[in-house]
């Protein structure tokens, strides 16, 4: 391009129209390419009042590979055309150092969204310097959470680099914060207290006599909330926020300093939660400092800052060392502390804590009880605890509630606490036996019984076979029966749980429970007669026994053997015929020998 053509395209640039701008701009990214003046001439449209010329003169000026341009694109950021605004971050992204210095002079001024773009920018470029630029505006009003959000975004990428630079800025600029920050803070509360002097000295002695009487309901200063201080606790709480999100265990003996009682209420807040994916860590280690101090401010008179500890505890790794310390916290006279304690129970926290929560559990407490149970049902220490409160509990639903939680431990009862069961359960048996049973003592054995049935069904049968010895020993072979009848419910139970004599003993009680209304009631598949057609099959003497049974009557021998012979089963069959054959041995000449007879005759067991 000729040197006269090329001032008068260049000057085309300035035209009022603004299609003769867009056209020079065109020509001039074309073939200006290294011309000092073209550059400067693109750089002024990138200030146009037009949109298209704007544009043009841009990418004009990327194509050339102008430099030092920075400046003017971070001018950009801040317009309202958020199209070439996008396209300058672009451009700026790709000038390196070139750009940084410019993005971080420019970081603290002029519209949030193009402030946001340019932290952004500096966070990629990561930096020690960016990194420090972005940091200062942890305390912006309008910016400083956004900066905060942006950080915590390229953390989630794995930029170790990155992660590397913000600990390190951080952890190094929390004790200053921290101090400015205190001094701010007395700098206000002394202001304030100078004004109140002032103002009191403008009252007269009545006034000031008549405050002093009713008081004042408004509430207590507090000077974090004074715009001076506002800017300087969020850049703290905010680089604690960072710390806390880092997680590094290094950093933990600062935030439990910051969280110490006397620092401002918030800043604590902010260092408890901070701590909280540090303690949860499953490789966290060397923790012992913060959990104990997190221990203490769990019982702490200000509720906040108890629930804010009491929350990050929750998922804590709680060292064996402090396990006693912790369960403490089950006597503590915040209800949420305990519930925490009762719900964890760490492993040695020692028969206190135990104590604690089977007291919990028989307690009024509803949340308390819920949370008790939720710690014994994982405390297996809390076994025989539990068992000595169920027995001496006087109160049913109390008991009852002592034996749900010992369900929990089913199959890892130890002999001790199932010794202790089981001889109670036979005291209530005594009780039964000398007729001294009452109303409340009943339902207790029926919890205890439960329980042990629950827990170890084998000992449950001993008792209920025992039980029907001493009822039939009395003359009660309904009741005994009765006693036993809940065995015929699952024959897979039945079968695991008795041997043959116990068989025997159990059909022997049915049968004297349906006496002669066995030949009314009875079925082919009557449980009752299922017992002795299996004791037949097996080759048990049944006939032989049933003969030298005195309770037995002859009426139901007889009906045993009716039912019997009208079975599908071969076996019953034949003991059905050995039971009638031995009536007719014993009393031939007896009114029940002679249908004794004719029933043989008619199922084929007796010739004519």
């Amino acid at each position: 391009m000729g040197k006269n053509l090329a001032t008068q395209v260049i000057g085309l640039l300035e035209h009022d129209r603004v299609d003769l701008r867009a056209a020079a701009a065109t020509v001039l990214a074309a073939v200006g390419e290294g011309d000092a003046t073209v550059q400067k001439g693109l750089i002024a449209r990138l200030d146009d009042a037009d949109a298209v010329v704007r544009r043009i003169a841009l990418e004009g000026l990327v194509a050339h590979g102008a430099s030092g341009i920075a400046p003017h694109l971070v001018t950009i950021l801040k317009r309202d055309d958020e199209a070439l605004a996008e396209r300058a971050a672009q451009v700026l992204a790709t000038q390196g150092s070139a750009a940084e210095g410019s993005l971080r002079k420019e970081l603290g001024h002029g519209p949030v969204a193009a402030r946001r773009a340019i932290a952004q920018l500096l966070l990629r470029r990561g930096s020690v310097a960016a990194v420090d630029a972005i940091l200062d505006q942890l305390g912006d009003p309008e910016l400083g959470e956004q900066v905060l959000q942006l950080i915590r975004h390229e953390l989630d990428g794995g930029d170790e680099k990155l992660a590397d630079l913000v600990f390190k800025g951080a952890s190094g600029r929390v004790g200053d914060a921290g101090k400015r920050l205190e001094a701010e803070i007395k700098r206000v509360e002394k202001e304030r207290e100078k004004a109140e002097k002032e103002k009191g000295k403008g009252k007269g002695e009545d006034e000031t006599q008549t405050g002093k009487k009713n008081g004042s309901s408004a509430a207590p200063f507090d000077a974090t909330r004074d715009a001076a201080v506002a800017p300087i606790l969020a850049e703290h709480t905010a680089l604690l926020r960072l710390l806390g999100y880092l997680a590094r265990p290094s950093s933990q003996g600062l935030l439990v300093a910051q969280s110490a009682e006397g620092r401002p209420r918030p800043v604590r807040f902010a260092a408890i939660a901070a701590l909280r994916r540090i303690v949860a860590a499953s490789e966290a280690k060397g923790t012992e400092s913060a959990i104990e101090a997190l221990i203490e401010y769990a019982d702490s008179d200000d509720l906040g800052i108890a629930q804010s500890a009491i929350d990050t505890l929750r998922g804590a790794r709680i060292p064996e060392k402090l396990a006693k310390t912790f369960s403490a916290l089950a006597r503590s006279k915040n209800p949420s502390a305990q519930k925490l304690a009762m719900e964890r129970l760490p492993a040695g926290g020692g028969a206190g804590a135990v104590k604690a929560l089977v007291d919990a559990l028989g307690g009024d407490d509803v949340t308390a009880r819920d949370a008790a149970a939720r710690g014994l049902a994982k405390a297996p220490e809390a076994v025989l605890p539990m068992v000595r409160a169920l027995l001496a509990a006087e109160d049913e639903q109390v008991a009852r509630r002592y034996a749900g939680a010992l369900r929990s431990h089913r199959g890892h009862v130890s002999s001790t606490a199932l010794e202790e069961l089981v001889a109670a359960a036979h005291e209530h048996l005594d009780r039964h036996s000398r007729g001294k049973a009452t109303a409340d003592t009943i339902l207790f054995e029926r919890i205890i019984g439960e329980l042990i049935a629950d827990v170890a069904p084998e000992k449950h049968v001993e008792l209920l076979f025992e039980r029907a010895h001493r009822l039939r020993k009395a003359g009660k072979a309904i009741e005994a029966f009765a006693a036993l009848k809940p065995l015929l419910r699952s024959r897979a139970d039945l079968d695991a749980a008795i041997d043959d004599d116990g068989r025997y003993f159990l059909a022997v009680l049915g049968l004297k429970a349906m006496g002669q209304g066995i030949l009314r009631a009875s079925h082919a598949d009557d449980p009752v007669l299922e017992q002795f057609g299996r004791l037949a099959a097996s080759g048990f003497p049944v006939a032989k026994k049933l003969g030298k049974e005195k309770d037995v009557e002859d009426e139901e021998m007889y009906g045993l053997g009716f039912r019997l012979l009208e079975s599908n089963e071969e076996n019953d069959k034949a003991l059905g015929a050995e039971l009638l054959q031995g009536i007719i041995e014993d009393r031939p000449r007896a009114k029940l020998a002679k249908a004794a007879r004719n029933k043989l005759k008619l199922t084929g067991y007796l010739d004519e």
